[in-house]
C-alpha cells in the first residue's frame, strides 16, 4: 500500500496506469536516488515490521529474528553457541573442572573415547552444567546464545565462535564479562 500510494505517484506524476517497462525506465531515470532509496527502505521496514512472524522454531532461530536489511550491513557469517560464564579469581580453574565433567558425562561411565563423543550427549551435558553453574541470564536456556553474526559478541568470544572447531568445548576464554566455556554448535 505504501509503495502504491507514495512511491508510484512520485515516479509517475503524469501517468494514469504505468506499465512494467515504463516503471523500470522511470526508476532508472529517477533523479533523486537518495529519495528513492529512502522510500524503498521505509517501505521494506514498514512491511516487515507489521508482517506476522510465521517462522518455525528451530535450533537456528533466535528470539530476535534477523531483519530483512541486516545482511546489508553485517557479515554474512553466522554461528550458534552454548556458553558457560563464571567470574571470580578461580574462574578458569572452575571452568577447566567443568569441562572435564562435561566430557565425562558425554562419553559415559564406560564410554570409549577412541570412538569420539556423541554430539547430542555433549550438548545435553553442557546445557545441564550451564543451567547449574553459569552466571549469565542465558543459563535458563542451557547457555544457548542462539544464532549471531560476526562482530556481535566480545572480541575474544567472537574469535573463538568464528575461527575454532565446531562441536568442541573451547576455553576458558576471558572477556570483559568473565571467563567462558564455549561450545560452537553450528557455523554458516
Amino acid at each position: 500500500i505504501l509503495f502504491t500510494n507514495i512511491v508510484l505517484p512520485i515516479l509517475f506524476r503524469n501517468k494514469r496506469e504505468p506499465s512494467f517497462p515504463i516503471t523500470i525506465f522511470r526508476i532508472m531515470q529517477f533523479k533523486d536516488m537518495t529519495l528513492l532509496i529512502t522510500l524503498i527502505i521505509t517501505f521494506l521496514a514498514v512491511t516487515t515490521s507489521f508482517a506476522p512472524n510465521n517462522h518455525a522454531i528451530s535450533s537456528s532461530n533466535t528470539a530476535l529474528q534477523m531483519g530483512l536489511l541486516d545482511g546489508l550491513f553485517k557479515s554474512s557469517k553466522q554461528a550458534s553457541c552454548l556458553h558457560i560464564l563464571v567470574d571470580g579469581p578461580k574462574a578458569n580453574d572452575q571452568l577447566l573442572d567443568m569441562k572435564i565433567d562435561i566430557y565425562k558425562k558425554a562419553v559415559g561411565m564406560f564410554g570409549d573415547v577412541s570412538e569420539g563423543v556423541d554430539p547430542a550427549k555433549l550438548v545435553s551435558a553442557f546445557s545441564q552444567k550451564a543451567k547449574s553453574k553459569s552466571i549469565c541470564p542465558s543459563k535458563k536456556d542451557g547457555g544457548s546464545l542462539g544464532t549471531f553474526g560476526e562482530g556481535e559478541m566480545a572480541k575474544e568470544f567472537d574469535r573463538v565462535a568464528f575461527k575454532e572447531q565446531v562441536g568442541v568445548i573451547h576455553g576458558p576464554v576471558e572477556t570483559e564479562f568473565g571467563s567462558h566455556l564455549i561450545l560452537i554448535t553450528n557455523r554458516e
